[in-house]
């Protein structure tokens, strides 16, 4: 009778237990958290992203989370390459960017048992293999500026040529490194006997050096990329005959951005030197005998 008792007891428990369960009176609830909000970001090159903001956001990196049933995914994105964004339907001050989303960072959230039950929508294009240092295309370069200046770059006395420093930029100011075709002119006022030129008063504008260069994003740094761009058959310091003031024309071809040209005028192709211009004028050589020069005075 105690076995029978016993057994019976045992049966009663289980379905008892099974009546809970089944009731969810003694299981435990499934985690279900407030979705985080989301952010809408635009980007410099023309991509939107609508995510959530993961907690490993800093104050140098974006960091967006896609999170779909059993895939989480983070893309991190500079904040450099931010131009606008929203939650919701409510825009964010650009100023106020950077500071709104460190406010909304949040952790991974434990999707319900509804939600794993649900199709799992795409991530966004290109977000498969979220690589930091791969993660954006480069943006396009929409203009071009550089610095040129005269340069010695040897043993001797004498300047070498040209030293220019080339900066393609994106739309919003930034360098953008790229590879392309740089084409460099160089145009200065040669003095012509006069009745080679009356019009000009025996002045004529002539180019003095032509330079192309291939470049690639390796060879720019932070101050964009620096070409040495020696003077050929015709050297100013030598050839008295030009002027000392030139104008430089640099064309930038790059495939898949376009082709940028800029120009700089009034740049020096024949140091400032007073007491040279005193000897030449007065038929001595420009340079002293104990100057080491490169070429033939």
């Amino acid at each position: 009778m105690r076995t029978i008792a016993w057994l019976t007891s045992g049966v009663l428990l289980v379905c008892a237990s099974l009546t809970m369960s089944a009731s969810g009176q003694e299981t435990a609830p499934v985690k279900n958290e407030t979705p985080a909000p989301q952010l809408t970001v635009q980007l410099a090159s023309g991509r939107t992203f609508t995510a959530a903001v993961d907690s490993l956001t800093s104050d140098s990196t974006l960091v967006l989370r896609f999170e779909r049933p059993g895939i989480v995914l983070r893309r991190p994105i500079s904040w450099e390459q931010v131009t606008s964004a929203s939650v919701g339907s409510e825009p964010i001050a650009a100023d106020q960017i950077r500071a709104a989303s460190l406010a909304l960072r949040s952790d991974t959230v434990v999707s319900s048992s509804s939600a794993l039950d649900s199709p799992a929508e795409p991530f966004p294009a290109g977000d498969a293999t979220p690589d930091p240092e791969h993660s954006l295309p480069p943006p396009l370069v929409t203009s071009i500026t550089f610095d040129a200046q005269l340069a010695n770059w040897d043993r001797d006395v004498e300047t070498d040529g040209l030293l220019v420093e080339l900066w393609p930029l994106s739309a919003d100011g930034y360098l953008t490194p790229a590879s392309g075709t740089v084409e460099v002119e160089l145009f200065a006022p040669q003095r012509r006997v006069f009745h080679h030129a009356p019009r000009s008063g025996g002045d004529t504008i002539e180019r003095v050096e032509r330079w192309v260069r291939s470049v690639s994003p390796s060879d720019f740094t932070t101050n964009g990329v620096r070409l040495k761009l020696p003077f050929g058959a015709v050297h100013p310091e030598f050839d008295l005959d030009w002027i000392g003031v030139g104008l430089v024309h640099v064309k930038f071809a790059a495939p898949g951005h376009g082709v940028f040209e800029s120009s700089y005028d009034g740049v020096r192709i024949r140091p400032f030197a007073p007491i040279r211009d005193q000897l030449e004028l007065k038929g001595w050589p420009r340079f002293v005998p104990t100057e080491g020069v490169g070429r033939w005075q």
